[in-house]
């Protein structure tokens, strides 16, 4: 009998297995930002995001606990999820870690809205929200936050990253689509 090309190898331990299989699941590139309560700005790039109801309007984040911006997460503190255009590669990789602290808000135009959130001028679309539930798992916090105010731009070219790289994304050809 021989094994599926589908299975875990028998060396490979369940942790590199599930690596290997999330580096399949490709994820728009966001960069969340918010305020702290004595003025600085705290931001981060993240792709696990996504939403979790349209009714409330709700989104979800996962943030890794010894990221700096996760001493920022409490109960009713807003952030804004800043989607990113597939051109704001070096801003991603700026909040990924070559810069910290405010330095990092030197790339790209911030901009803060009426509570002093900073959020990116020109994003794919700013998600304004404010945190509602917070659920440690793991290495990470799950922070809920109820959509109060969302903004796009109308071209859909979002950055996104799979397999340990970035790219952009396109529709597929009417010939493609109906196959």
């Amino acid at each position: 009998m021989t094994q599926s090309p589908m299975t875990q190898p028998p060396a490979e331990s369940l942790e590199q297995a599930f690596r290997a299989a999330m580096r399949r699941l490709a994820a728009t590139v966001t960069v969340i930002s918010t305020r702290s309560a004595s003025g600085l700005r705290h931001g981060m790039t993240a792709t696990a995001v996504t939403s979790v109801s349209a009714n409330p309007p709700a989104v979800l984040a996962c943030v890794n606990r010894s990221a700096a911006l996760h001493a920022q997460l409490g109960l009713g503190r807003q952030l804004c999820i800043n989607l990113l255009h597939c051109s704001q590669q070096r801003l991603s990789e700026v909040f990924s870690g070559l810069a910290e602290g405010e330095a990092r808000f030197a790339e790209g135009e911030w901009l803060s809205d009426a509570a002093g959130v900073p959020y990116l001028a020109d994003a794919q679309a700013n998600i304004f929200c404010e945190i509602e539930a917070l659920h440690a798992y793991g290495t990470h916090s799950i922070c809920i936050g109820r959509v109060i105010r969302a903004t796009y731009q109308p071209e859909v070219a979002p950055l996104v990253y799979q397999d340990g790289a970035y790219m952009c994304t396109g529709p597929l050809s009417q010939r493609q689509r109906d196959s």
